[in-house]
């Protein structure tokens, strides 16, 4: 038996771990489940058209549809407009790091319109080309500004360091550049309130090994003196680029999403943003919706999901015959077993004598014989069993 303990950082699981990542410019086609917070792209160049010329008509909508859906809006901002843009002439303004008095003056009035009901990001894919061509020096710089801005205009609002891929070795010097940045006597670790990055792993991995990007990240900016929480901003899977990704099942489609909260949520991943509320895409394996904008199996497990893990702790997973896993959640009065096999090949699970449900991702609740087993498989199931009195400090809520 592999067993892994829970992250020091893990505690008590809020609503906020269930983010979507809202990047569409309009209302989604389908109603959205609980959404506790939604994260909204702000492109700076669209808000901006011209000098000082600020249209906030589009955000304020989408601000309100987020709102209407319970959620806090986290705002990442991105694109800079051409003539604020620095450094080669060649390169599209839009990917070009931004002047940073014309950037203070833009995080000003975003945080002074919307104050401390919404978070705001620095800035997006800091290390992607497609996104920004800066430094990691110039980075850190606008992550000052952010921060003096954010504070100053929208007290109680987190300010959350800019995200990025780290699956690949180039990924990761990247971030490791920028988090050993000091800007005005200060290390970058001391300007935000988060970390964050783009939790895609590589093509064909699954949540199981993908959360070891999170666990990286948590070392590395641990290095720096960063303590606080990591939020992963966008996650799907088999995502690279615009390429192609290959098609899987529903089940697995439904056992990403489950697995990816539960083991975020072992570890104390404070926000995963799932990238996003839509129907198929080609270049990501997992759909919220289906084609007709109707909610998928995966976008319901998402809502069904969620109270099993809130308000509960985190007791860490343990890993049995080899793909077995079953992570442990705790409350006042029950011990929630969230249990699957990796490979897919169904197993007979022994229960604690104490449990009398299973819960599946579609919603559907059964009682568990007196036999005291389950079937298990590649879908995610929650067994919740009473939890046993306390018998002083040699009691394991594991056993």
């Amino acid at each position: 038996m592999v067993w892994l303990p829970p992250s020091a950082h893990a505690e008590r699981v809020k609503p906020h771990l269930f983010g979507i990542d809202l990047i569409q410019l309009s209302a989604p086609a389908a109603p959205l489940v609980s959404t506790p917070t939604a994260r909204l792209i702000v492109n700076w160049a669209n808000v901006e058209r011209s000098p000082g010329q600020l249209d906030w008509s589009k955000l304020d909508a989408r601000i309100d549809m987020a709102r209407q859906h319970g959620s806090k809006p986290l705002l990442t901002l991105f694109g800079t407009p051409a003539f604020y843009g620095v450094g080669e002439s060649g390169v599209p303004s839009l990917l070009r790091p931004p002047r940073l008095s014309a950037y203070r003056t833009f995080v000003r009035a975003l945080a002074e319109r919307y104050g401390a009901r919404a978070d705001y990001q620095v800035f997006a894919e800091m290390n992607c080309p497609c996104n920004y061509i800066g430094t990691p020096r110039h980075m850190a710089k606008m992550t000052r500004v952010a921060a003096l801005e954010v504070r100053r205009h929208a007290p109680g609002a987190e300010v959350v360091a800019p995200h990025g891929p780290i699956r690949y070795s180039s990924n990761r010097a990247w971030f490791r550049e920028y988090w050993s940045e000091r800007v005005g006597g200060k290390p970058v670790a001391e300007l935000v309130d988060v970390a964050s990055l783009s939790g895609f792993p590589r093509a064909r991995i699954g949540p199981e090994k993908g959360i070891k990007l999170v666990k990286w990240l948590r070392r590395m900016t641990s290095q720096y003196g960063f303590s606080g929480p990591i939020w992963i901003v966008e996650i799907n899977y088999d995502v690279n680029g615009g390429r192609a990704t290959v098609p899987i099942s529903v089940d697995q489609q439904v056992a990403n999403v489950v697995k990816t909260y539960v083991l975020n949520a072992s570890i104390g991943t404070e926000r995963v943003y799932w990238h996003y509320w839509s129907p198929p895409t080609p270049n990501m394996n997992t759909a919220m919706l289906t084609p007709d904008n109707q909610l998928a199996a995966p976008g319901r497990a998402f809502g069904v999901i969620q109270p099993w893990l809130i308000d509960t702790r985190a007791a860490g997973c343990t890993i049995t015959k080899g793909d077995l896993y079953t992570c442990l959640f705790i409350t006042k009065k029950a011990e929630r077993r969230v249990i699957w096999s990796m490979s897919g090949r169904e197993r007979r699970v022994v229960v604690p004598d104490r449990t009398r449900r299973l819960f599946s991702p579609d919603g559907t609740v059964r009682d568990i014989s007196s036999r005291g087993r389950v079937r298990v498989g590649l879908v995610p199931v929650m067994i919740e069993s009473r939890r046993e009195p306390s018998r002083g400090k040699g009691n394991d809520p594991r056993r």
